[in-house]
């Protein structure tokens, strides 16, 4: 039994997904950002491992739905990015994360060099796809996202990765308000999980940020349901 069941069987029951933006994929028009599969959070044992809390995906089982799409849109020519987040050891680009976590950034799995700089082992960038290193949620915040779309010609972002609440919801965010149309995939992604105990299925950070994003920001779909498209 995988953590993705849940997903599969009940995300119509707790997402309202009447209104879509895009009725079908145009791989010319398309862009794939591969979000943060870091080791750290995704492969069991990282130090930031996601647990599957309410019904949310655990962090190794995205990995396989976001490998799905990458070779899928390899396989026909749409663009990948990669990105990835981290923060410096001296906290001079961390804002006020350590205060908010309480962390000690001289430790922190999330800074460069301890362990935060590596992709999950099953997903491996091939010579062209860009990596952008950056240091906050939006991966369009201080990074060339915006450049390689318009290089592109692509008008559609498809957003695979981690972590719902946090990178996915405002890279979906900054999309939207510069007009591009954002499709998340919701089996490809999961949270860090609030701190309530005994959390119901269904909610939590996660399924909180997914309907966010759905009622105001793009798509939220399944992997399975545009993997058809692309072929």
């Amino acid at each position: 039994m995988s953590s993705l069941d849940f997903t599969y069987k009940n995300i119509d029951k707790y997402i309202n997904r009447s209104n879509m933006i895009v009725d079908k994929i145009n791989p010319k028009k398309s862009l794939l950002l591969v979000l943060d599969m870091q080791h750290a959070c995704v492969t069991r044992g990282g130090a930031m491992y996601i647990p599957s809390i309410g019904g949310a995906p655990e962090g190794a089982d995205v990995v396989q739905p976001v490998l799905n799409v990458l070779n899928a849109c390899r396989k026909v020519g749409i663009p990948v990015v990669w990105s990835m987040w981290g923060l410096r050891e001296d906290g001079k680009d961390a804002g006020y994360a350590d205060k908010k976590w309480g962390v000690d950034l001289m430790n922190f799995p999330g800074s460069w060099g301890h362990g935060g700089d590596e992709l999950d082992s099953n997903l491996v960038p091939l010579p062209g796809e860009p990596i952008m290193k950056k240091h906050r949620f939006s991966s369009f915040y201080g990074t060339a996202l915006n450049e390689y779309m318009k290089r592109a010609g692509a008008d559609t972002l498809i957003i695979a990765g981690v972590s719902t609440a946090n990178c996915m919801l405002t890279t979906a965010i900054d999309g939207a308000n510069q007009d591009i149309k954002v499709i998340c995939l919701a089996d490809t992604t999961s949270a860090i999980p609030a701190s309530l105990e005994n959390q119901p299925d269904g909610y939590g950070q996660h399924w909180e940020a997914l309907r966010n994003i759905q009622a105001n920001h793009g798509d939220v779909r399944l992997s399975t349901e545009i993997l058809p498209q692309l072929v």
